[in-house]
């Protein structure tokens, strides 16, 4: 990959804004676990709290709310690997830069 400045910086600023945008939807589902748990725990008013909760966990809702939770997290995680690797890329680019200046200073 040989990139000039303008394309790392476009390509940096791409990944940082998607790494963002995933970091933000893993963490609504990681934020309203507690809520999706109470509201499926309302469907049984009549057991305990201790038994409501377990029957919620088991639940299909519930379950389908954790899949999606660790799969955005998954998401979010891709995106960070995929902004860090381009920071890295740019901080190679001002090093090779900076040893071509200094080569030319040299000859």
């Amino acid at each position: 990959m040989d990139l000039t400045i303008d394309q790392i910086a476009a390509e940096l600023s791409k990944r940082g804004y998607e790494y963002a945008d995933k970091e933000a939807a893993a963490s609504v589902f990681e934020e309203s676990l507690k809520s999706v748990l109470a509201e499926i725990m309302a469907d049984w008013p009549e057991d305990s709290n201790a038994g409501a909760e377990t029957k919620a966990r088991r639940d299909p809702r519930y379950r389908a709310h954790i899949t999606a939770m660790v799969e955005a997290r998954r998401l979010a995680n891709r995106a960070k690997v995929s902004y860090e690797t381009m920071k890295a890329y740019e901080g190679l680019y001002r090093t090779r830069e900076s040893t071509k200046r200094a080569e030319m200073q040299i000859r």
